[in-house]
């Protein structure tokens, strides 16, 4: 009999909180927090006794995979002859250290078919597949005076701190210099249940971090181990700060890349060795990683498109982890989706919408006759509603004169795409993932079943539970993860054998071959990971501060592009609602429906308004301090009762009490 040891979830979600205490993230999507640290100390379902907003866990169990056992059984430590379990997990922040956020350039990859080119002609990169870092920055290389020899052609210039002597030039990714731009707290390791280790920052090495404004950073989360030897990893606190400013005060000028800023924001493998009653030890044979990031902000609302998703289509098309959907490099017409499972979830997502944007009557209407409730109406889809529906690169069979898929107006998503910001290799709105289009295709076809989708095991649903409470699209660069995530090399191939438990597995580097303080500055420059990942290589292509882009991502104005513009009236569209809300019903008011950031100050515009550098955002430097007080959008309680979803456990006084950073700060009448 085999036995194997695999972690789960396999990809954990931790969350930034204020407060020292924390919940254990949902085990199901779509799910509120049931399990605290403090139970009964709560004030809300989000907040400690003092107000303070809590962290979100990431628990990770090992499961034992067996000839009877074989969709897994949890390890418990002093259970089924299992002593202790040794968990080592070392996360970082690299984000300082990495290129500059660029939309999709650096990805190396696209939307498009080599070859494709689409439009008047006033970009010849609009529609090109990006080449990625390194052959951008070859092709385009920088002079001795620190620019790019072709302004208008693709280039990555790298994150730099003036006051540590680091520039954006890409040639010195690896210099000695750029080290300290690398947040490492090294390797904890927690031998036994009821254990704590902080990822303390050491001072003598990251003296700069305490006199960032407006906020020192210190650690980047903490990990615990519970009774029964269970993993607890506790985002950060969700600090930002900087090493450029004038006394107090700060500047923002971008919503991704902004000098000399550091965050908490963090990711790393997670690892463990059973000890065994008998003396004997076994180390897991598929180890996991932990991903922190910001807030989920509506947490039972999901995402059209989520990261489950996201990674599902990769797994699908590169991995063959479904044979029944993609085959010998194509889908299988005869596959009959289970409307249960793949298709009303697809169909019931846009209703709730409703309730953290702004969306028109007529939109409303429509939402609500996707999935009445009544079963599969393939004929009512097909007639109706299937072409409105967006793929992803130029799988629509529309394609024309507008472009493909991703950059044709008026279709849903209603949402931006993964670079509607320039004119390099653009995706001006959000496609639903090839998969997912897939099996909406077969659905308008008259293909698919009333039957569910077979019962998987415990520890592959809470895979899917954490993948699927995060953004799949867009990713420009997106909340937890960005567009590494389609990149096939990230991940560890599938085993002889395998089954849904081997999936979303990260290919990590050997621990064993990595030192504190010399973790690579390049690895992945080239776009392949082939030879694994270190920590901190998923969280250091997020914006930097990670409040910038949470601030400015919530709509987005889509006709200032030049090349193929969308000769329509509607251009704005929202980004992640879903996740950061854009306008909400408050509890105490739920007939008005109101901006979820209400209250923030005013940005202060160029002046004069051709110089960007005399600009400040500050309102993204609210962020800095106010996202912790911001409200939740949950299910009303008064069941049945619209709006069907409140805001709620909102620290009104505080957003509106909030001094500014920013040093034209006077100008918001505070």
């Amino acid at each position: 009999m085999t036995t194997t040891y695999k972690i789960h979830p396999a990809i954990g979600i931790a969350r930034v909180g204020d407060s020292d205490e924390y919940y254990v993230a949902p085990s199901a999507p779509g799910a509120l927090p049931t399990e605290y640290s403090a139970p009964g100390a709560t004030t809300d379902r989000f907040r400690d006794a003092q107000g303070k907003l809590l962290k979100q866990a990431a628990r990770f169990k090992v499961y034992r995979y067996d000839d009877q056992n074989p969709q897994g059984v949890e390890m418990e430590a002093g259970r089924d002859g299992l002593d202790s379990i040794e968990w080592t997990v070392w996360v970082c922040n690299k984000k300082s250290s990495w290129f500059q956020f660029k939309q999709q350039t650096g990805s190396g990859m696209g939307p498009y078919p080599t070859g494709v080119q689409i439009g008047d002609g006033a970009s010849p990169y609009a529609f090109a597949n990006d080449l990625g870092y390194d052959a951008n920055n070859a092709n385009n290389p920088y002079t001795s005076e620190g620019e790019p020899t072709y302004p208008d052609a693709p280039y990555n210039p790298l994150r730099y701190n003036k006051s540590l002597g680091t520039t954006p030039d890409p040639r010195s990714i690896d210099d000695e210099v750029r080290r300290q731009l690398v947040l490492d707290p090294g390797p904890k390791t927690l031998p036994g249940p009821g254990q704590r280790e902080d990822f303390a920052l050491d001072p003598a090495r990251y003296s700069f971090l305490a006199g960032l404004v407006p906020f020192p950073v210190a650690r980047l989360g903490t990990a615990l181990t519970d009774g029964g030897g269970n993993l607890l990893i506790l985002g950060g606190d969700g600090n930002s700060g900087t090493t450029s400013h004038d006394g107090e005060y700060v500047t923002i000028d971008a919503y991704a890349n902004n000098e000399g800023w550091f965050d908490d924001i963090a990711d790393g493998p997670v690892t463990a060795v059973l000890h065994m009653s008998d003396g004997s030890a076994a180390e897991v044979d598929a180890s996991a990683w932990v991903v922190v990031a910001p807030p989920a902000y509506a947490p039972q609302i999901i995402n059209q498109v989520n990261m489950y998703d996201n990674m599902f289509d990769v797994f699908v098309r590169e991995f063959g982890a479904s044979p029944a959907h993609y085959r010998n490099g194509a889908f299988d017409a005869g596959y009959e989706p289970s409307y249960p499972d793949e298709i009303a979830p697809i169909l019931s997502r846009p209703a709730l919408y409703q309730y953290v944007c702004n969306i028109p009557g007529a939109g409303l209407a429509a939402h609500d006759g996707f999935a009445s409730g009544s079963g599969p109406d393939p004929e009512a889809f097909r007639s109706g509603v299937f072409g409105y529906v967006r793929g992803r690169g130029n799988q629509y069979p529309g394609q024309g004169a507008d472009g493909p898929a991703e950059n044709q107006p008026l279709l849903m998503p209603f949402l931006a795409g993964d670079n509607p910001i320039s004119n390099e290799t653009i995706s001006k709105y959000l496609g639903l993932t090839r998969t997912q289009y897939f099996v909406l295709s077969q659905y308008a076809n008259g293909r698919c079943t009333t039957a569910s989708l077979p019962t998987v095991g415990p520890g592959v649903a809470l895979d899917a539970a954490h993948l699927q409470n995060c953004v799949g699209g867009a990713f420009s660069p997106g909340i937890e993860i960005t567009w590494i995530t389609r990149n096939a090399s990230i991940y560890k191939s599938l085993p002889p054998g395998f089954d849904a438990s081997d999936f979303f597995r990260i290919n990590t580097k050997p621990l064993a071959s990595l030192r504190q303080y010399e973790l690579s500055l390049s690895n992945g420059s080239n776009g392949d990971y082939s030879q694994g990942l270190e920590p901190g290589d998923l969280s250091k292509y997020m914006a930097q501060p990670w409040q910038a882009d949470f601030n400015e991502c919530s709509i987005q104005d889509i006709s200032n592009l030049k090349t193929n513009e969308p000769r329509v009236a509607i251009t704005n569209y929202w980004w992640w609602p879903a996740q950061r809300p854009y306008a909400v019903y408050p509890e105490d008011q739920p007939t008005q429906q109101v901006m979820w950031t209400r209250g923030f100050v005013q940005d202060i515009e160029p002046n004069p308004p051709s110089d960007p550098s005399t600009g400040n955002n500050c309102s993204d430097i609210q962020m800095v301090t106010c996202w912790k007080y911001l409200g939740f959008v949950v299910e009303n309680d008064a069941a049945g009762q619209e709006p069907r979803y409140v805001e709620t456990s909102r620290q009104t006084d505080k957003i509106e009490g909030y001094q500014s950073y920013c040093k034209a700060g006077t100008a918001s009448g505070r």
